[in-house]
């Protein structure tokens, strides 16, 4: 018999069926803090079904999109039935999972191979896919981004990767009395009557941070490495354009793009953002603290 479990991130119920052997609860650890009763159907966001042979899943239609990074190669298919398919391989491994997904992104079928190591990667990826693609339409966004909490209010720092945005993090943990880390890579944001909140999640990248509280999003802020620090507020396009790259969808995708469009909106409307350039020192932390709690 499958093992069924449901759980809520961001307010959004999602479920996850799978025979026990191919999970282990270390796998699951991240999303304990969220797991919660089961619902009925109609309120999850989506479901993905765990199989144990890649053989029984659909056959890949047409590649439409690749992506490499330092875990490995996502590459996107078409399918025939209107549904996307996800292939990730991590080198050496060229599989580890295959991700099949109806075209309303509500449902879902994979099989995960490979270590322990392996499959934890590939559930994390296929799970904030799923909950990137279902969730946009909802006025949710699922960043790549460090955020903490200070005050009652969240703040996130965004930025390519390798620009310091847990190192900037670190340093408020450290030299900031009362703030704590909410998330480390992929918080959830998501509008709620006019007002943005920051939800952690149980994808925090490197750092073991699966926090299942919200806060009130105080300030968004774009780092970039300089050898000075300096912070800017900005509006308009300019604003728009720090939030984009850092929001996780697909940008082709039309009704996609016009919803993720509509969140960073509001989201704008919200809260304020920021540019800023800095050192990996502390008082880089307090010039941002100064400047965006003002």
């Amino acid at each position: 018999m499958n093992d069924q479990r449901t759980y809520c991130v961001g307010g959004h119920l999602f479920a996850l069926d799978f025979p026990p052997e191919l999970l282990s609860e270390k796998e699951l650890a991240p999303y304990a803090p969220f797991r919660t009763a089961c619902c009925s159907g109609g309120d999850v966001l989506f479901s993905l079904s765990l199989v144990a042979d890649a053989a029984s899943l659909p056959p890949a239609g047409q590649e439409t999109a690749a992506f490499e990074d330092e875990n490995g190669r996502m590459t996107l298919f078409a399918m025939p039935s209107g549904g996307l398919a996800v292939h990730l391989s991590t080198p050496p491994n060229p599989e580890c999972c295959h991700l099949c997904i109806s075209h309303d992104y509500r449902r879902a079928t994979a099989w995960l191979g490979g270590s322990c190591a392996e499959r934890h990667y590939a559930l994390d990826t296929a799970m904030m896919l799923l909950y990137a693609f279902a969730a946009s339409s909802h006025d949710t966004l699922l960043f790549h981004a460090s955020v903490v909490e200070h005050d009652g209010s969240g703040y996130l720092f965004l930025g390519k990767s390798g620009t310091g945005k847990s190192t900037h993090s670190r340093l408020w943990l450290q030299h900031i009395a009362g703030t704590t880390l909410l998330n480390d890579d992929n918080p959830v944001v998501r509008v709620v009557d006019g007002r943005a909140y920051v939800f952690g999640s149980p994808w925090s990248g490197k750092t073991p941070c699966y926090q299942n509280r919200r806060a009130p999003v105080g300030a968004i802020v774009r780092l970039h490495q300089s050898p000075y620090n300096a912070i800017d507020r900005l509006s308009g396009a300019r604003a728009y354009a720090a939030l984009l790259p850092s929001c996780s969808c697909m940008k082709w995708n039309r009704p996609m793009a016009e919803a993720v469009h509509r969140t960073i909106g509001q989201v704008m409307a919200s809260a304020a953002v920021y540019d800023m350039a800095c050192l990996p020192e502390p008082a880089a932390a307090a010039l941002c603290l100064k400047t965006i709690t003002a």
